[in-house]
């Protein structure tokens, strides 16, 4: 569904029919939950949040000019509820009972084929160890990683999205990675 195709349904929906908006939440959902997974590390709450930032998206759908692609529009959104969460989160010191740091969970999912178990062992070790330190990374340069390495937004779309200049972007991006990869490299990863 291309960005004509997203604006034609937010017309029908902004005219009364409120099933146009599924075809957006089909084409955006899995996006918004990766993004918000790995802000929070929680299956449950990812979800949960997911839902609130559609349904905050479609009680603001007026406010929605057509300046930018809807999905630029939608990432604001969605960048700006999980800071307001997590502000509020923190706010009230919340501790979960029911994740710790030996929980190996993951969202990105691939058919292994090779026959040494210990292997598997080695890869699941350094997935765990790479998301850790992906989460460890300063705000600003976690969340401009996770746009564009995780959910390929290009440069333009990180700027409109996050409202900074187009080179602070790449600054921020290039910043970022090295980074994580120093961070990698100390824990003997690369």
């Amino acid at each position: 569904m291309s960005n004509t195709e997203d604006i034609k349904n937010i017309e029908k929906v902004l005219a009364g029919d409120i099933e146009a908006f599924t075809p957006i939440i089909k084409k955006y959902q899995d996006m918004v939950f990766r993004y918000v997974y790995s802000k929070f590390n929680n299956y449950d709450e990812a979800l949960d949040i997911t839902q609130d930032i559609f349904i905050m998206a479609i009680e603001a759908l007026k406010s929605f000019r057509g300046e930018s692609k809807f999905s630029t529009w939608l990432y604001s959104i969605m960048i700006n509820y999980c800071k307001n969460y997590r502000k509020k989160q923190n706010r009230f010191s919340l501790v979960s009972m029911n994740s710790s740091r030996d929980e190996d969970e993951y969202d990105i999912q691939y058919p292994d084929e090779r026959e040494r178990p210990e292997d598997e062992v080695i890869m699941n070790d350094s997935l765990r160890i790479m998301k850790e330190e992906i989460q460890n990374l300063p705000d600003d340069y976690r969340d401009i990683l996770i746009l564009r390495d995780i959910d390929g937004l290009s440069y333009n779309d990180i700027s409109d999205t996050l409202g900074i200049n187009l080179s602070n972007v790449k600054v921020r991006i290039h910043r970022g990675r090295e980074l994580l990869k120093n961070r990698l490299y100390e824990r003997g990863l690369i």
